[in-house]
């Protein structure tokens, strides 16, 4: 009597979940877009209440549906790009997994299904990314040359800014695969987060996730890091294809990770202020936004790895 119970409970579950999020995909997420991004969380939890293999039925049901509505192109998209996050969340919860080793997870699945979802419509639509993204930036180019033209700038003036506009779009195109990265990185993060706290309002035990202050890098971090430049080194010297394109992504990653360490010292310094949380967030999201300060959270991040300024290596709690 007790399985029937749980097999009618798992199935009526999965009808409602099956059903919101094809409404919302068919008709709400022209309203709310934003919330795309927390499709996995509705079926990592279904899975975490029901198991494992109800979050797959589910996602797929769901993918059918919407290939039957939208067309095939968009089911499939919907299990490409969201089913590998919301069961790899899905598992690093119910095996209690620590919140470095789940954001890990999480990230790569998200990171390879993205890719994956990328060269599908890329073979489907015979488009290229990085060219699409050229031919766009060259058209903004041209725009906004017009528009400095229009106001009377000087050539050399003109010249000078088109360069640097031209420096920063090439800039950009060679960072697709590190901004893609920071991309799965804070989806895979959002939706951990928004799980995490929804399973506990309904009862559950989870591994108590960190807070955001108290995120460090791996204590040998440095060295790894000294690795992968050197390795970047040989490469360039040895001339090996899209070097450069290699040490600018690895650059900019590693500049990203102890500036996130550096945000995370910030908001424990403000945490133990006892600053409201509104100005807190405040705070911090002008860090993140004006660019000298973030220079500044890049060395704190570097001397908060060497020196463990919140004696976070020892200390069990904020």
């Amino acid at each position: 009597m007790k399985n029937n119970d749980k097999i009618k409970k798992s199935t009526i579950e999965s009808i409602i979940v099956i059903s919101i999020m094809t409404l919302y995909i068919v008709y709400g997420i022209h309203v709310v877009p934003l919330l795309m991004l927390f499709i996995p969380v509705p079926f990592a939890i279904l899975g975490i209440r029901n198991g494992i293999y109800i979050n797959v039925i589910s996602i797929i049901a769901t993918s059918i549906i919407i290939g039957v509505l939208l067309g095939f192109i968009s089911g499939v998209s919907i299990i490409l790009i969201f089913a590998p996050l919301s069961l790899a969340l899905n598992y690093c919860i119910s095996k209690r997994k620590d919140s470095m080793e789940t954001i890990f997870i999480t990230t790569i699945a998200f990171f390879i299904s993205f890719l994956v979802l990328i060269g599908l419509e890329a073979n489907i639509s015979n488009l290229n990314l990085t060219k699409q993204l050229e031919s766009n930036f060259t058209q903004l180019l041209t725009m906004q040359i017009d528009m400095l033209n229009e106001v009377g700038m000087s050539k050399y003036e003109v010249l000078r800014t088109t360069d640097l506009l031209e420096n920063a779009y090439k800039t950009i195109i060679i960072l697709i695969p590190s901004l893609i990265s920071i991309f799965s990185l804070a989806v895979s993060y959002i939706n951990l987060l928004f799980s995490s706290i929804i399973l506990r309002k309904m009862g559950y035990g989870i591994a108590n996730y960190k807070k955001f202050s108290k995120f460090k890098l791996p204590n040998n971090i440095i060295p790894g890091i000294g690795i992968m430049l050197f390795t970047a080194f040989i490469i360039k010297t040895l001339k090996i294809q899209y070097h450069e394109a290699l040490l600018i992504n690895i650059t900019f990653l590693i500049s990203f990770v102890f500036f996130l360490q550096g945000l995370a010292v910030l908001d424990f310094l403000l945490i133990k202020s006892k600053l409201h949380v509104v100005f807190r967030i405040l705070i911090i999201s002008l860090n993140i936004v004006f660019i000298p300060m973030s220079s500044i959270l890049f060395f704190i991040g570097i001397f908060d790895s060497i020196f463990d300024i919140r004696k976070i290596r020892r200390r069990k709690s904020l």
